[in-house]
């Protein structure tokens, strides 16, 4: 027998266009089946050439095994159907990586032999530039006086069978900003500014993300290589979307600026954030403005807090009062005297106004700071500025009592306000989970001495007082404000909480809160 001799042929192809060979010793094949390097006349070939070599039909074979059309490397095979089937499952798996195959060759076989096999090393470069590397065989048999590729999933690769493909796929890197209904956090989810600025503080949270290459059957996939993804951040922002929607069509539905802020009084994570485009200029994590009677909750635990009155005790409520040198009115009407809980629900600036002349200087600004009005958060993902209460006396304590004077509070700051009558704790305003404020100026709550009866009166303001008209949304408490803005106009508020939400709604020259209590149902009913 003549001795056997080896030489390897280097067979290419991109599976993105149509096969592209490469060179490989004195040889170029190109997806025509032969190379006309190697063609020669039929008269000049001996007989048996001209049965169409093994090693001819293999290079034929693998040189179209990956072009755009699998059929034409699965017609040179004995099973051309399921040939078709498994050569474009794995070109689809692969994408865009390049194929070549080096064969090894060896002298032609027995005039009488029937079947024959050809080696060659494959190497697949994938899109990242990285190899996957295996050796196959190729198995051929005769028909008639040709050679026919045996077709089997192995000649794709060794632990290929029947039904698999070869994959090439990206290992995501699992870091990623969530919703805080788990889904991943777009744009458009939340206002603009706000993604803009936890986008811009958190930067890129995804890692950098891996790769793997292995044998995919039905659901299972089996990695032959790879390289694992490198972690990112996970970070929940807490705004949450059902709330945020209700939120922002609330105020939309308003000719004025307007805005509504909510927090969930149990963590103190904030649930919305909303303006419409009519409160240009600011936002209501900063915007400051007076807030009207709704300092009185403020007020309310100062006297309360300092002995002055508790939630029983009869105060006067005249329709006018001078205090001071200050003449104080109400909105029309008046009383010689009630129950503070009465005069609260009322909202009698008259009985406030007295009060707050009796307070000492700080008693108003050290008071607000444990509701968190003044107080001051450094918060991941957002600028924020609750508000300041100055100290002051005289006529000035007079009218900062009643939330006028050189008082002022963003939306956010009064959302703050309601969260801690609500949760009876010092807020921690939060954005993002796993990232909590740095508390630069802030004061333990007021006592559940001070805010069991404050609550209570804050009920009674729905229930029987300025906001009546929101007595049929259960379990709701709060307190309405109009506010003195300058030029004969005035800001309307409602602060207050429902359950687990606690919120501040805000409309700019509204000229009462009558806006504030429709934005609110509104929102609460949204």
């Amino acid at each position: 027998m003549q001795p056997k001799t080896r030489r390897w042929i280097l067979i290419s192809g991109a599976l993105a266009t149509a096969t592209t060979v490469g060179v490989a010793g004195a040889l170029l094949w190109s997806p025509d089946p032969v190379s006309s390097e190697t063609r020669t006349a039929p008269t000049d070939r001996p007989a048996e050439r001209q049965a169409n070599l093994p090693a001819e039909v293999a290079q034929s074979f693998v040189s179209a095994l990956f072009s755009s059309d699998a059929t034409l490397a699965a017609n040179m095979t004995d099973a051309s159907d399921a040939a078709t089937t498994a050569i474009r499952a794995t070109r689809t798996g692969m994408a865009s990586s390049a194929y070549q195959a080096r064969l090894a060759t060896t002298s032609p076989p027995p005039p009488d032999a029937t079947t024959a096999e050809v080696a060659a090393s494959v190497t697949w470069t994938m899109p990242n530039s990285s190899y996957l590397k295996y050796d196959i065989k190729i198995p051929l048999q005769k028909s008639g006086t040709r050679w026919q590729i045996h077709w089997t999933p192995t000649i794709i690769h060794p632990q290929l069978t029947d039904g698999a493909s070869l994959t090439y796929r990206t290992a995501l890197a699992d870091g990623a900003l969530l919703g805080r209904d788990g889904k991943p956090l777009v744009a458009g989810t939340i206002p603009d500014g706000i993604y803009k600025a936890i986008t811009g503080q958190v930067g890129d949270v995804k890692g950098t993300d891996g790769w793997e290459v292995g044998i995919t059957n039905g659901t299972a996939f089996t990695a032959l290589d790879g390289k694992k993804p490198e972690s990112g951040e996970k970070i929940t922002v807490t705004i949450d979307p059902a709330r945020q929607a209700a939120a922002q069509a609330a105020v939309d539905a308003l000719p004025q600026g307007a805005a509504i802020v909510a927090i969930e009084p149990s963590t103190t994570e904030i649930l919305a954030v909303a303006q419409n485009k009519a409160l240009s200029g600011t936002n209501p994590f900063v915007g400051r403005y007076a807030p009207g009677s709704t300092l009185k909750i403020v007020t309310a635990a100062a006297a309360m807090n300092a002995g002055l009155v508790q939630a029983n005790t009869s105060v006067p409520c005249p329709a006018t009062a001078t205090i001071g040198t200050r003449r104080i009115s109400n909105a029309g009407f008046g009383h010689d005297s009630l129950p503070f809980h009465t005069a609260f629900a009322l909202s009698c600036n008259t009985t406030f106004g007295d009060l707050g002349s009796k307070l000492p200087p700080n008693a108003l600004p050290d008071m607000a700071k444990r509701f968190g009005l003044g107080a001051d958060w450094t918060i991941t993902g957002a600028e924020t500025n609750t508000g300041k209460v100055p100290p002051a006396s005289g006529d000035q304590q007079v009218e900062n009592s009643f939330g006028q004077g050189n008082v002022v509070a963003s939306p956010f700051g009064m959302a703050l306000v309601a969260a801690t009558v609500a949760s009876g704790r010092t807020p921690t305003p939060t954005l993002m989970r796993g990232k909590p404020p740095t508390a630069n100026d802030v004061a333990a709550a007021p006592s559940q001495a001070v805010l069991g009866p404050l609550r209570a009166m804050m009920r009674e303001v729905v229930t029987a007082g300025t906001a009546k008209q929101l007595s049929g949304i259960p379990n709701l408490s709060g307190k309405t404000g109009t506010a003195e803005a300058g030029g004969g106009t005035a800001h309307g508020w409602f602060v207050g909480y429902q359950g687990n939400v606690a919120f501040a709604v805000f409309v700019e020259n509204a000229g009462s809160s009558q806006s504030a209590l429709t934005a609110t149902a509104a929102f609460l009913k949204g």
